[in-house]
This record gives structure tokens, sequence and C-alpha cells, in this order.
């Protein structure tokens, strides 16, 4: 009789340790896989870019221009107000005529065309920069119908400029109203700097080597 119970015992702490032991083999493996990922720098932290990277330049301007599109309040543009646009310039240079600010100028109007917005070609009219006569500020901003769609429509400019960093090219964007020149909506985002990219930016694709570290010649 003691000895079964002696039997069962013996067998139960072995079972118990064989169970600690995968335990500790499981948690060693995750530590060992926690402590090669930050060595070789893989972690989270690195991945951003990667995930970001993978999505299409134009989804990503898409999503800026869906907010630009929500920032707009509904007291600021009527449904008819035209909305002009100008090419995306890059900041440090705006003698810059590469195609990624047209890219993402266009891609960013498509967006607002489909959520319903008046993108108007062209220049804004004389017109546009000021208010019909007879109708004061006051009426926009406290319609009495509750709307502005029973008021002439007043126009709008969008426009936008980047800077080119290591990684990402950061962008902004802003539309602003001509008559008294109230910016209604502005939103920042970043492009990552991938090989497509690099082709709407031809000053990233200069190779102009690397400077030497070492002395490679003596006086």
């Amino acid at each position: 009789m003691h000895k079964t119970s002696l039997v069962f015992l013996v067998l139960a702490v072995l079972l118990s340790a064989q169970g600690c032991g995968n335990r500790f083999w499981e948690d060693t493996k995750r530590a060992t896989g926690k402590t090669y990922d930050y060595v070789f720098d893989t972690a989270p932290t690195s991945r951003s870019f990667h995930d970001q990277a993978a999505v299409p330049i134009e989804e990503i301007n898409f999503r800026a221009a869906n907010v630009l599109y929500a920032n707009v309040g509904k007291y600021e543009l009527s449904s008819r107000s035209p909305i002009y646009a100008k090419r995306f310039t890059n900041h440090d240079d705006p003698t810059d005529t590469t195609i990624f600010g047209t890219v993402v100028m266009e891609q960013v109007v498509d967006r607002l065309v489909q959520r319903g917005m008046v993108i108007t070609g062209g220049d804004p009219k004389p017109t546009d920069y000021f208010l019909p006569k007879g109708i004061e500020p006051e009426k926009y901003a406290k319609p009495t119908t509750g709307s502005l769609e029973h008021l002439p429509p007043r126009a709008a400019m969008l426009s936008g400029a980047y800077v080119i960093g290591d990684n990402f090219v950061y962008v902004s964007a802003k539309i602003t109203r001509l008559d008294d020149r109230a910016v209604i909506s502005a939103h920042t985002w970043t492009i990552p700097i991938t090989d497509n990219v690099r082709q709407l930016l031809p000053q990233l694709r200069k190779d102009d080597g690397l400077d030497p570290t070492v002395k490679t010649s003596f006086n």
C-alpha cells in the first residue's frame, strides 16, 4: 500500500519537473528571440517604416485627403464652393519642379472629388477674393436656414508643401478660403521613401559615391 503511494508520488514529481522544463524552454526561446531582435535591429520599433512602406503612396494620400475633407466645417464652405489647387512645392527649394509635388496634389484632388468637393481648374477669378456685394460675413457664420446652400458659394485654394528627410517625405496641405484668407482645413502626413518615391524625386537618385574614411595618399 505504501509502495503504491510512493510510486504515484514519484511519477507526479517527474511530470511536474518536465512541465517546468518545458515552460522554462519556451520562456528561454521568447527571451532569446527578443534579444535577437534587439541586437539585429528587427525589433518592433523598426517595423513601422517597413509596414508603412508597403502601403501604396496613393492610399496614404487618399487618407490625408479624407482628413482634409472632414476638417471643413459646414459653415466654412458650401457644396458648390469652387476649390482651386496648386502643385505641392518643395519647402526647401521652391524652384524644384520634380513630378513628386504634382503626383501628391493630383492624388489628394482625386480623393476630394470622390468626396463631392468641386475642384476647379485654372486660376481663381478676381471676384473669388471678395465676398459678393451686399452680403456680410455674419450671414455665412450664422445662416438663417442653417445651411450655406442658399448663399453664393465662397471659393478656396488647396495648397501644399513637402520636406525631404532621410527615410520619409513630410507633407503638409491646407485649404484656404480666398475672400478672408482663413485656413479652414489643414493636415500633415509622412510618405516613406521607397524605390517608387525615389523615381519621383530625382535628387534622391544621385549617387555621388562615398568619401573614403581612411587616408589614401601621403604628402
